[in-house]
């Protein structure tokens, strides 16, 4: 009775490892758990598991004759051989294969992108072939567009004296044999350009013999005779004046006439400034508070804006020699130490207002 009991109690433990069980549950054989030695050992050497018997059932071991016929092959069968190949591409045997020569016809080479281009290479080095354009062609090949070889001698020479003109001509390329007639002005020479040295000598001659006076007055011929001066001036009339010296006229410089760095507003004023254009420029003059209801006021300033400000004293002066003072002091002063105070006859101190007198300084009444 007491074993029975006893058997009543007992609890099947769990397995793990190989096999695992839950409980009394069914025992499980783990994935990966049947190693190649744990299986049932091959009877014979050559043989392959699987199965050759009709049906589904239990792995066999086949032989290799069973397996041959499994596989639909012969006893000793040889290896596969690739065959040869012929045409645009040949090979023999597993060689490797080759193109035939001429095989690459132009139909079978990859399609041109666009019209007008050449095959070759144009990137710096060795590499695939590309697609030249006519511009980068002709940059290869060191020839300008439109350029043409079947000009004649005499047609370069036409069109070089039609495209030569003075911009295209080489420093000092032109000399006297190759110029035209009459082709030197004297708009194309410079003023003050010819010296003496380049005048005929029969000219200077002339000159330094006093001859040739055509064109001029007998008072210029005796300056010239007297080596005097040669030019006579203008008399000059308007803003400036004068035959020699020149005088501006008064009242002429207008603002127009000034050399100014910026330009004016009304009420502005001129500032010389030597960094500025001209050395002169407009500017704003500081504009002074209204003077309207500010009579017996001083102008004082805080250092960005003035205004008007009352004396800072009850005292007063009078154009008929005398100084008058208020005789009541109705509010606390302080006379500065250092300082001295003058008051004229009696004076009264309101009850409660005090007069301070600073170290060393001295109030007198008279």
């Amino acid at each position: 009775e007491d074993f029975q009991r006893a058997s009543e109690l007992y609890v099947h433990p769990n397995h793990s490892g190989d096999v695992t069980s839950s409980a009394d549950g069914a025992q499980t054989i783990a994935a990966d758990a049947v190693t190649y030695a744990k299986m049932q050992n091959v009877t014979a050497t050559d043989r392959i598991l699987g199965r050759d018997s009709s049906g589904a059932g239990i792995v066999e071991e086949i032989t290799p004759a069973n397996l041959r016929t499994m596989i639909n092959v012969a006893d000793n069968a040889n290896a596969y051989v690739h065959p040869n190949h012929s045409g645009d591409v040949t090979s023999s045997a597993d060689g490797a294969q080759t193109i035939a020569a001429d095989a690459v016809t132009y139909a079978k080479m990859q399609n041109v992108t666009a019209t007008d281009r050449i095959l070759g290479r144009d990137s710096s080095g060795a590499g695939i072939v590309e697609e030249i354009t006519p511009a980068n062609l002709r940059t290869m090949i060191n020839v300008e567009d439109g350029a043409t070889a079947d000009q004649t001698a005499a047609q370069i020479k036409t069109a070089l004296e039609n495209g030569i003109d003075s911009v295209h001509y080489v420093n000092a390329s032109i000399d006297n044999e190759h110029l035209a007639d009459n082709a030197v002005g004297t708009s194309e020479i410079a003023n003050d350009a010819v010296t003496a040295d380049k005048l005929a000598n029969s000219i200077n001659s002339a000159i330094a013999a006093n001859t040739a006076k055509t064109g001029i007055t007998s008072g210029q011929t005796s300056a010239i005779t007297a080596n005097t001066a040669k030019v006579t001036n203008a008399t000059h009339s308007g803003e400036v004046t004068g035959a020699t010296a020149l005088t501006i006229a008064d009242n002429i410089i207008d603002e127009a006439n000034l050399k100014v760095s910026n330009a004016p507003s009304n009420g502005y004023f001129l500032s010389a400034q030597s960094g500025n254009t001209g050395g002169m420029t407009w500017a704003e003059v500081d504009a002074l508070p209204s003077q309207s209801s500010n009579s017996g006021k001083y102008l004082t300033t805080n250092g960005s804006a003035a205004s008007w400000a009352v004396l800072d004293t009850d005292a007063n002066t009078t154009t008929k020699g005398l100084y008058e003072h208020a005789h009541t002091i109705a509010s606390n002063y302080t006379i500065g130490s250092g300082n001295n105070a003058g008051s004229f006859g009696a004076i009264t101190i309101n009850s409660n207002i005090s007069v301070t007198i600073g170290s060393g300084s001295t109030w007198t009444i008279a």
